[in-house]
């Protein structure tokens, strides 16, 4: 539709200047039927003359109304499935009911039936070859059934009807668009133009035509036409000069600009232009000025500039960025000085300071953000993953609960404060505020299965054993490769000594999605090594301890065990005392070393 044409984005690297046309889309309420072709009474002429409709007895009249009337009644409640069955009694009795068609085949759509609604639809624009509306439905299935010759031989009798209204021959325009006749698409926006007059969104959309057809210069003659219909509108001459420089003609793009900056000299939208003009031209210096002028300009809108910036924040490691990390950094502060309160604006840069490894500073950017507006979900959100990742539990603690506050419903911030709570030594109340969280997590899966992966080792930590083992099920039932969930409930089944097979199915797999991962490795070889299988036990805690990248001291000790095990007494005793030197060791370590005995902590 012409009044669903976005504006003219201005501020993009590069000029795009119209959107591609529609996707085609159905999506209404659907029930599976019955066939209904062998009451269709097409002919295979592929003409669409009316055809003459069935004529009632005084009794059949009555009970179709009556069907009608009961069709429309319950879909008028959203009682779909009865509807549905009203209408297709109707069309029993009147074959040539193109509403009852209608109707049935939207059902048929939202069950995917497309070549069934096809059928229907057929019938619905024969009997009702006006009806624009059929015209446009029967138009979309053909389209989505791989028919485009055909959709757009039905589509064009919209163009045909007087009462169509514009919206409908756009959607005749886009139809050809959909199957690659440009020309003829332009041809019907021109019909619209002449309807409603010279309108930019249908000037862009002719010129992305002509873009595509490789048909620049009438591009550039609509663009032309359209700055001198409005010429007191200097934004499009800021679009034509866009064009030009996309095209590569830099003095042509220069002229308009110049012009717009003589005309307006307060007109903020023309120094981005300028400033893409200039990188073209190879002078970097004055694109970062002019470039700066922008975003400090009162001219141009927050989001104009957002969207001219991200591009290349989203580009910073690009080796072909004209703007260092020192540029962005600077942005971001003008940006911030001139909108304090963008929540979108501290998100950006929060990621960007991480991103460079300024954790801290990302989270004081967060700090601010939320004492000037603490409203914002997605700006709690992120500062409390920031705040997570600090290690900083006690301030994780008071601000996730703070975020509560404001949010009592928001399941994730319940998450983070449950972790903390855990982190600070409150197991009981952590289980609570978890417990509570996953009752808000409604159909988020992924939130779901962490509550649930999280209870289990918090309920394991409170010697709760059966029931994390409960939690752990529920979490693998969501995601079965979940590698921390099945690395934990594996080691906790091999401590216990119990259903050590499927500990191991569980620890093999882990260690096949993470191959390198040291704890995963070690794992697995403490069950092999709980199962009696040494030797493998030995391969495995072997290449735990070649891929450990800091000491670990119940790696080693366990190392030290497999060796024992294997006969390798001394070189069991120097893991141990290597394991003695690291620390974080089990209990029984030192009574090892001194009887020169595994001890089995069991």
């Amino acid at each position: 539709m012409v009044s669903d044409i976005p504006e003219y984005d201005f501020f993009i690297l590069k000029m795009r200047l119209m959107r591609y046309f529609f996707l085609i889309s159905i999506a209404v309420l659907g029930f599976g039927c019955g066939s209904l072709k062998n009451s269709d009474t097409t002919d295979n002429s592929g003409e669409y003359a009316i055809n003459t409709k069935v004529v009632l007895d005084e009794e059949d009249e009555r009970k179709f109304n009556y069907y009608f009337y009961e069709g429309n009644r319950y879909k008028a409640i959203n009682e779909t499935n009865k509807s549905f069955m009203y209408f297709a009694e109707a069309l029993k009795i009147d074959s040539t009911c193109s509403a009852c068609a209608y109707e049935l085949s939207r059902f048929l759509i939202g069950n995917e039936d497309l070549d069934e609604a096809e059928v229907l639809m057929d019938r619905a624009v024969r009997y009702s070859p006006d009806n624009r509306f059929y015209i446009n439905l029967y138009s979309r299935i053909l389209q989505a059934n791989n028919k485009g010759d055909k959709a757009v031989k039905v589509s064009d009798k919209l163009l045909d009807i007087e009462s169509s209204s514009v919206d409908d021959l756009y959607f005749a325009a886009q139809v050809k668009v959909q199957n690659g006749l440009y020309d003829e698409a332009v041809e019907v926006l021109n019909v619209i133009e002449n309807q409603i007059g010279v309108n930019q969104n249908l000037v862009f959309e002719k010129v992305q035509l002509y873009m595509e057809s490789g048909e620049p210069k009438k591009a550039e003659d609509e663009l032309i036409r359209l700055s001198e219909k409005f010429p007191g509108n200097h934004d499009f001459k800021i679009i034509l000069g866009d064009f030009y420089l996309e095209n590569g003609d830099l003095k042509k793009a220069f002229e308009q600009y110049d012009f717009v900056k003589e005309k307006d000299s307060e007109n903020g939208k023309v120094l981005f232009s300028l400033s893409n003009y200039y990188l073209e031209a190879g002078d970097t210096t004055r694109f970062k000025e002019l470039l700066m002028e922008g975003f400090e300009s009162d001219d141009v809108v927050f989001d104009d500039k957002f969207r001219r910036f991200v591009p290349f924040v989203s580009g910073k490691d690009m080796s072909d960025n004209p703007l260092s990390k020192k540029d962005l950094t600077n942005i971001y502060e003008v940006l911030l000085s001139h909108y304090p309160y963008q929540s979108e604006l501290y998100t950006s840069y929060s990621e960007f300071l991480k991103s460079e490894g300024e954790e801290d500073k990302a989270r004081v950017i967060l700090e601010k953000s939320l004492e000037l507006d603490a409203s914002q979900p997605e700006l709690w959100q992120e500062y409390l993953f920031t705040l997570s990742g600090s290690g900083d539990n006690s301030e994780l603690k008071k601000k996730s609960q703070e975020a509560i506050t404001f949010f009592p419903d928001v399941a994730l911030f319940r998450l983070f404060h449950g972790i903390s709570l855990f982190q600070t030594g409150d197991t009981l109340q952590a289980i609570q505020t978890l417990e509570k969280g996953l009752e808000l997590t409604d159909d988020n899966r992924g939130l779901k299965q962490r509550f649930h992966a999280y209870l289990g080792d918090f309920y394991h930590s409170s010697d709760s054993i059966d029931r994390a083992f409960q939690e752990y099920e529920k979490a693998l039932k969501i995601d079965e490769n979940d590698v921390m969930v099945l690395n934990n409930y594996s080691y906790y089944l091999s401590v216990l000594g119990k259903d050590l097979d499927k500990a191991e199915r569980m620890s093999a797999k882990t260690v096949e999605i993470e191959p390198g991962n040291t704890t995963f490795l070690d794992t697995y070889a403490w069950i092999l090594f709980k199962k009696g299988q040494f030797l493998e036990a030995k391969f495995i805690i072997e290449r735990a301890i070649d891929n450990m990248d800091e000491p670990s001291g119940v790696v080693v000790e366990h190392y030290g065990d497999i060796l024992f095990k294997n006969g390798n007494i001394n070189g069991a005793l120097e893991q141990w005392k290597k394991a003695l030197e690291i620390g974080g060791h089990s209990d029984l370590l030192e009574q090892k070393i001194e009887q020169k005995e595994y001890i089995d902590e069991n």
